[in-house]
Parts: C-alpha cells; structure tokens; sequence
C-alpha cells in the first residue's frame, strides 16, 4: 500500500488491520501484529501532525542560496543602465529599424541643467564612404524613453541614427550609430501615402502596411 497524501482518522478507520500496519511499516511505524488498531491509528495521527508541523515550519523559513546560485542569478539578471551614454540601432524588418540607447547619470544631469529636450536624428546616405546625408529626418523622445521604433520611409541605402539634445539653438550629438546597409527595394520600400501597396502575402502578413500608415500619421513629412 502506497503512503497516504494526508493522513486523518476518517480515512485510516475506513482500512482493516492488516492494512493499518501495512500503513505503519511504510512510515518507519514499528507496530506488533496484535497490537490494538486504535494504537495503530494513533500513531498514524501522530506522525501525520509532526510531519505537517515540519512542513509549516520549512515554509517559514526564508531561502538560504549558496554564492554559486546568487551569482548565476545576478548573471542572469540585466541591470536597467549600464551608466554609459551609447545608441544602437538593427534591422527589424527591410522598412524599419529597431533603435535602443542608454544615458549616464553625467548627461541625464546637464540635460537637465540645460533645460534640453532629447530627440532621434534619423540620417540617410548614399554609401558607406559619404559623409555628407542625402536625406535625414527627426523624431522627439522623451528622457524616460530607451527605445523606438523606426520606419525606413522609402528606398535608401545607407543608414545612421544619432542621440541628440536640443537647448535653444545648440545642438548637441549625445552618441551615433554605426552606419547600416538596408537591404534593397521592393514594393514595401517604394510605398506612398494613397498608394496601392503591391506587396507580397509574407509582406502583407507582417503587419508592414499597417506600420507605413501609423508613421505616416505621425510623420508624415519623411515621406517627402
């Protein structure tokens, strides 16, 4: 007979004798053959209090880790800044750009000292080689924002996303990206506000014509 989950006294006089010591053997029970089966149960009952009192006790008890698991849990866990003013920019799909950047408490500090605003300068050229941009347009972010979504507007080749702030009339570069090949046109690339988008059904399923219309209604002047 298997070991009980909860041991109560309407469930153990339901078993017979023989079972009862069956009972009681598998708990460690050292019980005669002809010992009284209310002994037996009581016993039972006995162990079954001491084992839930254990129970109570370990659950109280706060979780003691050993430097190795502390370590490998601080590993695993990313801190939310690393303290360093930096911009990084990938490819989400072949129209946007997934853009990500972090600031120190040095420049969060003069930002606000000089009553500055944030804003992403989003910059397109010709080559890898070109310093000069051939197209660029800007978006505003907050000091609370990290992150942004970018919709590459129509077909470029190369692209650079720089951190700026913004005092009055002084402009200041925070941190750049490196330069980013795009992959070539396509329908998608070439897609217009009043256009039909002739675009492929992997295309369509991705959610692209639906992102084109969302950054035309917020930016509409990138498309031109």
């Amino acid at each position: 007979m298997k070991k009980d989950s909860r041991l109560t006294r309407a469930k153990l006089e339901t078993y017979s004798s023989e079972e009862l010591l069956d009972i009681a053997d598998e708990y460690g029970i050292d019980a005669p053959d002809d010992l009284n089966r209310q002994f037996i149960i009581g016993d039972l009952l006995a162990l079954a209090d001491e084992m839930e009192d254990k129970e109570r006790k370990k659950e109280k008890e706060p979780i003691v880790l050993s430097e190795g698991e502390q370590e490998a849990i601080n590993i695993n866990v990313l801190p939310e800044s690393y303290n360093e003013t930096k911009i990084n920019a990938v490819l989400q799909n072949p129209v946007s750009l997934f853009v990500w950047w972090d600031l120190s408490e040095w420049t969060l500090k003069k930002i606000h000292a000089d009553r500055a605003d944030l804003r992403l300068a989003v910059y397109f050229f010709d080559s890898l080689e070109s310093e000069k941009p051939c197209d660029t347009f800007d978006i505003q972010i907050s000091l609370e924002d990290r992150e942004k979504y970018v919709i590459i507007p129509s077909p470029k080749k190369i692209a650079r996303v720089d951190l700026l702030s913004q005092a009055f009339d002084q402009s200041d570069i925070l941190a750049h990206t490196q330069k980013i090949v795009l992959p070539k046109g396509g329908a998608i690339m070439a897609a217009k506000p009043g256009e039909s988008l002739n675009a492929s059904r992997v295309m369509e399923l991705s959610g692209a014509a639906e992102l084109l219309r969302k950054h035309y209604n917020k930016y509409r002047q990138s498309f031109y």
